[in-house]
């Protein structure tokens, strides 16, 4: 069994492709949440397979791993079954093709079920939608971190990271005295 074998028997959605995005093979969790079956999907471009609006984000991922060998990572959402869409942290990675000889690049889910970051993708996905901002709040650093969201509460935090005081000062200012 050979590395790529390895790969493609991992318990969560993972391919490997092309430089150019083309599926050289794939694992069945990943033709599941692609809706195909597998040998449907070799062949096809990756981003082909998911709805348009993954295009950019997909090309993006594939380009970052293949052109500069280094860890890409982007959230997209993959069609799933009937009309549920499953949203996944992705990542991709340049390795080499063990047959051929070439270069591939490895695309992976990874499990985030009890990692704070993949926590935070279906927050993230709600407070875009609803056009409100995210923060996440440090008690051990009293920190709040901004994660994204309305323009209008960004202009709250200048930095990605301020203590509480600060921004509550930024909320709250404090009156003009009267004399």
């Amino acid at each position: 069994m050979d590395a790529s074998d390895e790969i493609l028997q991992m318990a969560t959605p993972s391919a490997l492709l092309t430089l150019d995005g083309a599926i050289h093979r794939l694992n069945a969790p990943m033709a599941r949440v692609l809706g195909r079956p597998v040998e449907q999907c070799v062949g096809h471009r990756f981003g082909d397979l998911l709805p348009a609006r993954q295009l950019t984000a997909v090309e993006s991922l594939v380009s970052h791993a293949a052109t500069t060998k280094t860890v890409a990572m982007r959230v997209l959402e993959f069609p799933g079954p009937a009309s549920a869409s499953v949203v996944c942290l992705v990542e991709a990675r340049q390795v080499n093709d063990p047959v051929g000889g070439g270069a591939l690049v490895w695309v992976h889910s990874l499990n985030a079920s009890n990692d704070r970051g993949g926590l935070l993708i279906p927050f993230r996905l709600a407070a875009k939608a609803a056009n409100l901002g995210l923060c996440m709040y440090s008690s051990q650093e009293r920190t709040l971190e901004w994660l994204g969201g309305a323009p209008a509460l960004a202009a709250l935090f200048p930095k990605a990271s301020m203590p509480l005081s600060e921004v509550v000062r930024r909320v709250h200012p404090e009156p003009p005295r009267l004399e």
